[in-house]
């Protein structure tokens, strides 16, 4: 019995079982959904009760323990910060005159301005920034624990029921390096429309460890403790990189165009899944949003964003059924200034929040095991408490700041540079994130 419980913390960690009538065969598949997490309950029924008729049953269990994780990377790809695409070269109208005056300001950096590119004009930018995720809903991604438990009727004695626990902690790494090309085209004085192609590199790794396992034989009224030895670790890692989800964006300025002080513009994307949401490169999900722009031209220039986005449904919060959960969206919002420092350089700075409603979410669960177990050591040496993870849904928002630096080296040039840190810890949480670009204008 304890090989058979080995071998299913080793599948949980390397994700080496599949469900017969799932939508993805982890058994042969090298998509990282099948590095880590992917449903450990699955896996202890295929390996220790699959003929017992529990297969589907655990399988629930298991997706209520892994959804937080893939949740969490599919909304997050789907609201990852976009540099501004239109290069800050306007002419302002002083009341009393004709003359026009430069505004030279370079505008903000991770939130659009209304501002557009001018009628068949074109805007071309390019930039890298590095995600290192270190935490998920407040628990440390170097020590995520994972723990399931399931009944099922020994095969032996139809009146004989056997409780499985299992448990273990893992140390995961995920990083994600993503480069951004956004094409800009003035349609009209007031209208802009542009593409925005990500291109993502994933790296996933995870080390499993610690692991606990043990059942209860309601008929023998004892607990057999199970646990492979303590030093036992499994290692698991994958890659992956490719076009991200492509979105298109469509801004129509309605306020400023005379050259006013004020601005202000409405838009609307729509995002395509383009990228392999198996392998974290996209959502897996249809998606848009709409927004507004407010802008006050001065040196000192206050700016403000507020959208709403939706999602549809996503294959990677319900990996297994046809039937797709959607993906979370919500109200995301950035409000910052710009300050020209000299004609050739700004610094800008924001806060930035984007709301998740009703997201699967990363949340613990100890309770005494029942009945307690009895004997030396505590029983056998097995832990009194079993800790499960317990699939909650919760609305939170995200909240950050971002500070950067454009600078205009020659004319129809912008080189940027900028630092993104999270200021709260929900969701998938990321160290400081660097950013820098390159932009041009014709």
């Amino acid at each position: 019995m304890k090989a058979k419980v080995l071998l299913l913390f080793i599948s949980f960690a390397c994700a080496s079982a599949a469900y017969s009538f799932g939508q993805i065969d982890c058994a042969t598949s090298k998509k990282l959904v099948c590095e880590f997490p992917v449903s450990a309950t699955t896996l202890a029924a295929n390996t220790i009760g699959n003929a017992s008729g529990s297969f589907g049953t655990v399988f629930g269990l298991a997706e209520t323990a892994t959804r937080p994780f893939d949740a969490s990377i599919a909304t997050q790809l789907t609201q990852l910060p976009i540099p501004s695409a239109t290069i800050g070269v306007v002419s302002l109208r002083n009341k009393g005159s004709d003359v026009p005056v430069p505004f030279d300001n370079l505008g903000p950096i991770l939130t659009d301005r209304p501002d557009t590119v001018g009628k068949q004009h074109l805007f071309l930018g390019f930039s890298y920034q590095h995600f290192n995720f270190n935490s998920l809903d407040g628990q440390h991604l170097g020590s995520l624990p994972a723990g399931f438990t399931f009944s099922q009727i020994s095969p032996s004695n139809s009146n004989d029921t056997q409780t499985f626990y299992g448990a273990e902690s893992n140390n995961v790494s995920f990083k994600l390096d993503q480069y951004v090309w956004v094409l800009t085209y003035g349609i009209t004085k007031t209208t802009d429309l542009s593409v925005v192609v990500p291109i993502n590199s994933v790296n996933l790794g995870v080390i499993s460890s610690n692991f606990q396992a043990a059942v209860f034989d309601s008929a023998a009224k004892q607990y057999t403790n199970l646990s492979p030895a303590a030093t036992t670790q499994v290692v698991a890692s994958g890659s992956a990189s490719g076009a991200g989800d492509v979105t298109v964006n469509f801004k129509r300025l309605l306020v400023g165009a005379d050259g006013g002080r004020p601005a202000i513009a409405i838009g609307a994307t729509l995002r395509f899944p383009t990228g392999d949401a198996l392998n974290y490169l996209g959502s897996g999900a249809l998606g848009g949003s709409a927004y507004g722009l407010f802008e006050s031209r001065r040196p000192l220039a206050p700016h403000l964003k507020v959208s709403y986005q939706w999602n549809s449904n996503s294959q990677v919060l319900d990996l297994q059924q046809p039937k797709y959960l959607r993906l979370p969206g919500g109200l995301q919002y950035a409000a910052g200034f710009d300050y020209k420092l000299i004609r050739q350089v700004t610094v800008a700075a924001d806060f930035l929040g984007s709301q998740f409603i009703n997201t699967p979410s990363f949340a613990l669960s100890t309770a005494p095991l029942n009945p307690a177990p009895t004997g030396s050591n505590g029983g056998n040496g097995i832990n009194q408490n079993f800790t499960t993870v317990t699939g909650l849904n919760n609305t939170y928002t995200t909240a950050n700041f971002s500070a950067g630096l454009k600078w205009a080296p020659i004319r129809h040039v912008l080189v940027y540079g900028n630092m993104l840190k999270q200021l709260n810890n929900v969701g998938l949480r990321s160290n400081i994130v660097p950013l820098v670009g390159i932009a041009f204008k014709r």
